[in-house]
């Protein structure tokens, strides 16, 4: 009986450690293929999309309410980007050339300029930086 119970707990320990292996595996798989999806990205020299997005505001008074938008992306690298979001109360276009930024909210024909020149990547950097209240 000695015999059995030990069999029975090593074939227990035997499968929690094919278990194990195969979690370790399936977890390495997956950050495999978000490396290789991560470099593909970042080689395009140009990337196109559009999206959809909703909002979700609770009013004072425990009500939902869903903003619905969508908008598109051009970008392409090093330097450019336009984007464009539509809905929830906006109608707003974000240019980006190299040297300068220009935010146009149409509903409100009003728009912003910024000198910012250099690639997307210090726009980033600018934005993150230099617009956050509160940040030094």
């Amino acid at each position: 009986m000695v015999v059995r119970t030990g069999g029975t707990a090593a074939l227990a320990l035997m499968m929690g450690l094919g278990l194990a292996a195969s979690a370790n595996a399936d977890e390495t798989y997956a950050k495999n293929k978000m490396k290789a999806m991560s470099d593909y990205m970042a080689a395009q020299k140009t990337i196109s999309f559009g999206y959809d997005a909703d909002l979700e505001i609770v009013t004072p008074d425990h009500q939902k309410l869903m903003l619905a938008n969508s908008g598109t992306v051009d970008l392409s690298r090093s330097n450019k980007i336009r984007a464009t979001r539509d809905g929830g109360f906006s109608n707003v276009e974000m240019i980006f050339d190299g040297k300068t930024l220009t935010v146009l909210h149409k509903n409100a024909n009003d728009y912003a300029q910024a000198d910012v020149p250099g690639t997307l990547d210090h726009l980033i950097d600018e934005l993150r930086d230099n617009t956050i209240p509160g940040k030094d």
